[in-house]
């Protein structure tokens, strides 16, 4: 299943490059509300266990913001009190 493609736009204004990048975002909140319903809160003795899906231009976002690369510690820690904030509860599918 494909969910969300970035879209990328490029632009020429005062002599500097502007690029914008946008993600239809449906899919991935569709599906984290199936999951919300459906996934058990823990899996036995796991370690980890899935919190939340978030698109990859908001990923990109947050990396930019925190200062650490996608997929480093840091920016685990970082989305996870990103997905506990309100404003991005429709990305979380269950809490931490």
């Amino acid at each position: 299943m494909s969910i969300g493609n970035v879209n990328e736009t490029m632009t020429e204004a005062d002599g500097q490059l502007i690029i914008k990048r946008s993600q239809d975002v449906q899919a991935i909140i569709d599906q984290n509300h199936r999951e919300a319903a459906d996934l058990p809160s823990m899996h036995g003795q796991a370690r980890h266990r899935k919190i939340g899906s978030i698109p990859f231009v908001v990923a990109e976002a947050w990396s930019h913001e925190c200062g650490a690369g996608i997929g480093t510690v840091e920016f685990g820690e970082y989305c996870k009190r990103k997905l506990m904030d309100g404003d991005f509860a429709k990305f979380r599918i269950k809490t931490v």
